[in-house]
C-alpha cells in the first residue's frame, strides 16, 4: 500500500481517535447501544414485551432505582427503541445480563475494544487461507479507526463489534488452511499444526464450532447476510446448520421468558413501523437530521432526498441493484473465474450496506477493501480512497458547523453514493480464488 495512502489513513484515524480525550468521561448513559440491549433482556426476562417503549423506559427505571444509578436520559423512541430479535435478548440474558448493570456496562467497553483487536488480527489470517495478498493486522486497525463511525460506536456501547468478531472468527476456524488459525513456523506440517492446534479441530469439530460462533454472531442480524454468503460458496452446510440449531434454541428461550410470546412480532412490526416514519418525514423542521436518517447507509436514503415519499419504490430498487450484481457474478462464474470467498463477501458487504439498515459504523464490513487495494494499480487505489472519503471525513459535522444550510445537505448522501461506486469497482475487477501476490 503507498505511503501516502497510510499517511492519510493514520492522521484520519488520529484525529477520529482524539475524540476520546475530546468528550466526557462515560457513565450509565454513554454507552446508549450497551445499555438499550441490556435493558431489553431485562424486560423479557420479567416476562414483559421489550418492544414496547414504554415498558422498555420503565424496565431501565427499575434498574437505574435498584442499582442507585444517576441517569439523565431513557432508551427507547425516538433515538434508541430495542429493534434487535427476540434471540439476541436471549444470548444477552445468559450472558452480561447475569451482571448488574454497574458492572456489565465497563465490561461491555473492554469487550468492544477486544473484539476490534480481534478483527484486526482475524482477517489477516482468513485472507492468507484464501491466498489472498498480505496485508498487516495494523493496516486492518488502521482503516478501522479511520472510518468515521469507530470510534463514536465504542463510545455508545456498539454491539456491532463483537458480532463482527464472531463471525469473522467463524470463517478463520472455518477456513481450510491451518494459517487461518495459527501462526506457524516454516517446515512444520499442516497435519502436525491441525493436531496441535486443538483436540477437537482435530477430530472434525472445525466446523461445528465455526456454526456456534455464526449462531452467536447472528445476534446483530443485519450484518448476517456475508457471512452466510461464504458459508454457502464454501457449502458449509454443517456450519449453516449449527448456526441455526444455535439461533432456534435461544430464541426458544426467548419465547420461554415471554408472558405472552405471541404479542412480540406485532409489537415489534409496529415499533419498526414507528422508526421508519421517524425516519422519512420531510415536513419534520430538522429534516434530514431526523432519527440518525443522515448517519444511514442505504441507497433508499438518496432516493428519498430526491424525490420525497418514494420509499415504497426502494425494495423493488433495491432488488434490481441485487439482480444486476449477482447476475453479473453468475456471468463472471459462467466464464470460468472462481470467485475468491473473501471477494464474494465483500461484494455482498457492499450490497447489504447498500440495500438494508446500517448506520455508517457498520462500514466496517469492508476492511478486507484492504487486500482488493493491494491488487489494484496505483491510479485505482486512489479512486478507491476518494469513493470511501465520505466514510472517513466527518462531512456532517462541517455542515452542522455551518449552520447546516440546505445547500450542504446533500453531504449526508455521499456516503451511499461512495458505497455505490465501490461496488461498481469491486464488480469490475472480480477477484479470483488463486491470486497471485
Amino acid at each position: 500500500m503507498p505511503r501516502l495512502l497510510l499517511l492519510f489513513l493514520l492522521l484520519i484515524a488520529a484525529f477520529h481517535a482524539s475524540r476520546v480525550l475530546r468528550e466526557p468521561r462515560p457513565d450509565a448513559d454513554r454507552p446508549m447501544d450497551f445499555r438499550t440491549c441490556y435493558v431489553g433482556q431485562e424486560v423479557l426476562r420479567q416476562g414483559e414485551n421489550p418492544y414496547d417503549d414504554a415498558t422498555l423506559k420503565a424496565g431501565w427505571q427499575r434498574i437505574a432505582q435498584r442499582e442507585h444509578l444517576a441517569s439523565r436520559t431513557q432508551p427507547g423512541l425516538p433515538n434508541l427503541p430495542f429493534l434487535y430479535p427476540p434471540w439476541a435478548a436471549a444470548l444477552f440474558g445468559v450472558s452480561v445480563g447475569q451482571l448488574p448493570y454497574a458492572v456489565a456496562w465497563p465490561l461491555w467497553y473492554a469487550l468492544a475494544v477486544l473484539s476490534l483487536g480481534l478483527l484486526a488480527r482475524l482477517w489477516p489470517r482468513v485472507l492468507r487461507a484464501e491466498a489472498a495478498p498480505a496485508v498487516l493486522w495494523w493496516q486492518f486497525l488502521l482503516l478501522a479507526l479511520a472510518l468515521k463511525g469507530t470510534v463514536p460506536a465504542l463510545l455508545t456501547g456498539q454491539p456491532t463489534f463483537a458480532a463482527l468478531a464472531l463471525g469473522v472468527g467463524a470463517l478463520a476456524v472455518a477456513a481450510g488452511s491451518t494459517k487461518a488459525l495459527a501462526t506457524s513456523g516454516a517446515g512444520i506440517t499442516e497435519a502436525a499444526v491441525e493436531s496441535a492446534a486443538s483436540p477437537l479441530l482435530a477430530r472434525g469439530w472445525r466446523p461445528v464450532l465455526a456454526g456456534l460462533l455464526l449462531g452467536l454472531a447472528a445476534f446483530k442480524v443485519t450484518l448476517l447476510l456475508p457471512f452466510v454468503a461464504w458459508f454457502l460458496w464454501r457449502k458449509q452446510w454443517r456450519a449453516l446448520a449449527v448456526a441455526a440449531a444455535v439461533v432456534a434454541l435461544l430464541s426458544a428461550l426467548a419465547w420461554h421468558w415471554a408472558a405472552f410470546p405471541s404479542e412480540l412480532l406485532p409489537t415489534y412490526q409496529h415499533l419498526l413501523a414507528q422508526v421508519r416514519a421517524q425516519s422519512f418525514d420531510p415536513a419534520d423542521p430538522d429534516y434530514p437530521l431526523t432519527q440518525g436518517l443522515t448517519l444511514r447507509l442505504e441507497l433508499g436514503n438518496v432516493l428519498e432526498w430526491l424525490r420525497p415519499g418514494s420509499s415504497a419504490g426502494h425494495p423493488w430498487l433495491h432488488g434490481a441493484l441485487w439482480l444486476a450484481a449477482l447476475g453479473w457474478l453468475a456471468r463472471q462464474w459462467r466464464r470460468g473465474q472462481r470467485l475468491a470467498g473473501w471477494y464474494l463477501f465483500l461484494v455482498i458487504s457492499t450490497l447489504t450496506l447498500l440495500t438494508t439498515y446500517h448506520l455508517y459504523y457498520d462500514a466496517v464490513l469492508l476492511l478486507p477493501l484492504l487486500a482488493f487495494t493491494q491488487q489494484q494499480p496505483r491510479r485505482r487505489q486512489f479512486l478507491l480512497l476518494l469513493l470511501l472519503l465520505p466514510l472517513l471525513l466527518p462531512l456532517n459535522g462541517v455542515a452542522l458547523a455551518l449552520g447546516n444550510p440546505v445547500e450542504l445537505h446533500f453531504l449526508y448522501f455521499l456516503p451511499p453514493l461512495g458505497l455505490l461506486g465501490v461496488l461498481g469497482l469491486l464488480l469490475a475487477r472480480p477477484v479470483g480464488n488463486f491470486t497471485t501476490r
